[in-house]
């Protein structure tokens, strides 16, 4: 790889490189890029297929290789997929009531706690590597979920691998206490499960907004925020036209992909707080959420699979949600202010950092009524502050360009991984 003498100093790892001539070297070799991402995971899908398409987009040669249930999601991208046979499926190993399970039996999580993610990744790993190896990889990008996997065959392939992080920074050093940002058993995962595997990437990469999630004082030098990664497909014209059709602005109502054990009493309080409102509701569900749940649906009501949000917040004057990270930044990106109602996972911590910009007003998930939601949706409405710090937030975010500040990263890596190997551990 070959560096060129510009004076543009690439946004990099701290140690002032200058910005890496992509003319020849790995690119001209196309070296694979793999990029690995799970059926269990949620929100940390987007910003891994985002950044993989991108980085195909730049001419890098990148591979997904995903368990079979995923097929269906990065399909739509085009990307070369390699799919782990269905009885490595990571939802037979980590499925969704396996928390809820221990919460209910009274247990925690500590240091010495099975982490199924780990048997999971054990169990994929002879065949993952069979299927990548023939490829000659260069480097592995892994979602939150597959960091196990990743790790193992980062070892095995001798190559350097990369989390990208969905969320907000965590840590021992983060800004806001473990308990303060993850409700329930969700600070043992991060703490004992997570940030474990994190500390033995060769690069972090934080996909989030660094106004909104304000870097630790002492960031390790292998960890860049690169910003929101996302990429939404095109839209179906014949799926979408009702959205362009004159009459009462548009409030979006949306759930988490991944749905969690009572959700849907987040769309039942905003149908009901706003049935007799002037605006119209999107609402969008996951193929778990059952509709019969949603109870009656008002007139000035649409309910909906999954459509691009971009399209429905570029025409909405609110968002309510379970504050979901992706949710939340496409909001911010769009402009639009929010009602959040965090329901689990890092949910708590997302809502807590958009109440601190002042584009939020978070409803607890034990306050979760109609008359409580209906008075955070009047406030937000009638007070301009929100609307105007979201709107700083999406003038500043589209003056940005995280995606090629992540490919950048990933191409640094590349070129130079040797130099980020962190400690062995």
């Amino acid at each position: 790889m070959c560096l060129n003498t510009s004076d543009t100093p690439l946004r990099s790892f701290g140690l002032g490189l200058n910005h890496l001539s992509l003319e020849t070297g790995f690119l001209e070799r196309r070296v694979p890029i793999i990029a690995l991402v799970s059926e269990r995971g949620a929100g940390d899908k987007p910003p891994v297929l985002a950044l993989a398409m991108t980085l195909r987009d730049r001419g890098h040669a990148v591979h997904l290789l995903c368990d079979g249930d995923v097929a269906d999601v990065v399909g739509p991208t085009g990307l070369a997929t390699l799919e782990l046979p269905q009885d490595l499926r990571q939802s037979a190993f980590y499925d969704p009531f396996h928390l809820p399970r221990m919460a209910g039996r009274g247990e925690t999580i500590e240091a010495e706690t099975p982490d199924p993610l780990t048997e999971w990744a054990e169990a994929c790993l002879p065949v993952a590597l069979a299927m990548v190896r023939p490829l000659g990889p260069g480097l592995l990008l892994s979602t939150l979920f597959c960091m196990g996997l990743a790790d193992r065959m980062a070892t095995a392939l001798h190559v350097p691998w990369i989390l990208v992080n969905p969320s907000f920074y965590f840590g021992d050093d983060a800004r806001r206490p473990w308990e303060e940002d993850f409700p329930g058993l969700g600070a043992g995962v991060f703490r004992y499960w997570f940030l474990p595997r994190m500390q033995r990437a060769t690069a972090v990469l934080h996909a989030t907004d660094s106004v909104f999630d304000p870097p630790p004082p002492s960031l390790p030098r292998n960890h860049r925020y690169v910003g929101p990664l996302d990429m939404e497909p095109a839209p179906n014209p014949a799926g979408t036209s009702f959205l362009h059709e004159p009459g009462d602005p548009w409030v979006l109502v949306t759930l988490s992909t991944l749905p969690q054990a009572g959700e849907l009493a987040i769309a039942r309080a905003a149908l009901t707080a706003l049935a007799d409102q002037p605006v119209r509701l999107l609402v969008t569900l996951a193929p778990g959420h059952s509709v019969e749940e949603l109870g009656p649906v008002p007139s000035n009501t649409r309910l909906s699979g999954y459509l691009p949000h971009g399209l429905v917040l570029d025409r909405a004057c609110l968002l309510i949600g379970h504050a979901g990270h992706g949710m939340v930044m496409r909001g911010l990106r769009h402009g639009v202010p929010m009602v959040l109602i965090p329901w689990g996972r890092d949910q708590v911590g997302v809502a807590a950092r958009a109440a601190a910009m002042g584009v939020a007003e978070v409803v607890p998930r034990g306050d979760c009524t109609p008359e409580r939601v209906a008075q955070a949706i009047t406030r937000v409405l009638a007070e301009p502050r929100y609307a105007d710090a979201a709107r700083r937030a999406s003038e500043r975010l589209h003056a940005e360009d995280a995606l090629s500040h992540a490919c950048e990263a990933v191409e640094e890596v590349m070129a130079t991984h040797d130099l980020f190997r962190p400690p062995a551990t």
